[in-house]
């Protein structure tokens, strides 16, 4: 099994059963630097919000690597 790698979603040749992550998808992060924060900032309130998702953890153990 490969790494994971991380990819320009405007790349021409994404491979197959690649997992788009950004803030659109599920896996995307709500808070926006900026008007919630820093960095940081929002990277916390990121990792707190997740962990009061217990379906999107399950989702994340098997969906993602």
């Amino acid at each position: 099994m490969t790494s994971p790698k991380v990819l320009n979603k405007y790349h021409k040749n994404i491979p197959e059963g690649s997992v788009y992550i950004g803030r659109p998808s599920k896996w995307g992060n709500p808070f926006a630097m900026g008007e919630s924060g820093t960095r940081e900032e929002v990277v916390a309130k990121y990792r707190s919000w997740l962990m009061e998702q217990p379906q999107l953890i399950e989702d994340v153990k098997r969906e993602l690597r």
